[in-house]
């Protein structure tokens, strides 16, 4: 079988960049090559996660293969040749491309392994959701996850409700947006990393619960296109869902600041990363001394280097006013913006907010030891 390495790489480097992280877990992803007719299917699991991605062929071919993910996914994505052509042994599968290459084979007893579906029995909800929305999820709430490898769990977690997603660790992320149904619920960031194989796509999206014992209900996700189907089970129990701040996080992104200022992004963002040049690397922890007045900021590192910035027209600051904040923090949230000006929001000696379109991050003040 011959495959344009194209199409497939792009499929299976998205595939790996969501499977092959440093989260703890005892499940191996298993994948599974298997043909219908003209069509090819990858098919990947761990058991807590199910994906099929379809690819057309040129002419009908048989072709059944199990083997390892990680393994395959890794050299498809190292592989610079036009053609990768495939071919099966009674327990190998051979590849030739850059090279020729041999994956073992995967049984279960004496037969190849077949991967089992995650099947939702008992759907409660049915809906599209747009390829946007999910890009969009990836693209602003994953930054606001990746801050803190002290997080407690549900900190990892993303939660998603019909007026949007929120992710939060010591600062948040809210990301507006409709969904047409009401729903509660949580993703893991292997999900989300999966949602860029959606890109611009209408998605068939639903919900389920099915028991998995007398006494344990797991809640199911299916995310559905003509070419891929992913189903996932996922930690959504009430015990979670309930230790997410949503009011409290979503009235903190809405509400009205003392101050109002506008900032020339790509001045503010130059500006940082000369400042955090002199931080210690290790240290996540870099702050700056923000003083506003009615025509610039200044910001002034803990090692008194000192940046001045200009606060553009329509800004609303009517005195001096200063904070500390996280610089780290704040370059993260400036990294995910692409609009040319943003909005600062401040005043309340708790929180910024920094607000473009429908996205708003929240950045706590931080408080001054005297020394």
């Amino acid at each position: 079988m011959i495959l344009k390495t194209k199409e497939f790489k792009d499929t299976c480097s998205i595939i790996l960049n969501a499977i092959d992280n440093s989260e703890l877990s005892t499940l191996t992803e298993t994948l599974e090559l298997k043909t219908e007719g003209q069509i090819l299917f990858l098919n990947v699991t761990n058991k807590e996660y199910y994906l099929s991605v379809k690819f057309q062929l040129e002419h009908e071919e048989q072709f059944h293969a199990t083997i390892n993910a990680a393994l395959f996914l890794k050299l498809i994505n190292a592989i610079t040749t036009e053609d990768i052509e495939l071919k099966l042994y009674d327990t190998y599968m051979n590849i030739k491309a850059n090279g020729i290459y041999k994956i073992p084979l995967i049984f279960d007893n004496d037969k190849l392994m077949e991967l089992p579906e995650i099947i939702i029995q008992n759907k409660t909800l049915d809906m599209n959701i747009s390829g946007d929305i999910l890009t969009s999820i990836l693209q602003y709430n994953s930054k606001e996850i990746a801050k803190s490898s002290m997080a407690q769990p549900v900190q990892k977690l993303y939660y998603i409700d019909q007026q949007g997603c929120i992710t939060f660790t010591s600062g948040a992320c809210v990301n507006k947006f409709n969904l047409e149904k009401p729903i509660k619920v949580l993703f893991n960031s292997r999900l989300v990393k999966l949602f860029k194989l959606f890109k611009l796509s209408m998605v068939k999206f639903s919900l389920g619960y099915d028991a998995s014992s007398e006494t344990l209900i797991q809640t199911k996700l299916l995310f559905e296109t003509d070419s891929i189907k992913l189903t996932v089970i996922t930690p959504s129990d009430n015990s979670l869902l309930s230790k997410v701040p949503v009011e409290k996080i979503r009235a903190m992104a809405t509400k009205s600041y003392k101050y109002s200022i506008v900032l020339n992004k790509d001045a503010m963002l130059q500006a940082i990363n000369r400042l955090l040049l002199f931080s210690n690397k290790k240290d996540l922890n870099s702050y700056g001394d923000f003083t506003y007045n009615k025509d610039n900021i200044t910001i002034k590192s803990v090692d008194d280097n000192i940046e001045t910035i200009k606060i553009e027209s329509g800004s609303m600051v009517n005195d001096d006013y200063s904070m500390l904040l996280n610089l780290t923090s704040l370059k993260n949230v400036l990294d995910t913006c692409i609009e040319p000006y943003i909005n600062f929001n401040f005043g309340d000696n708790t929180a910024i907010t920094i607000t473009r379109g429908n996205i708003t991050n929240i950045i706590p003040e931080n408080i001054r030891r005297s020394s």
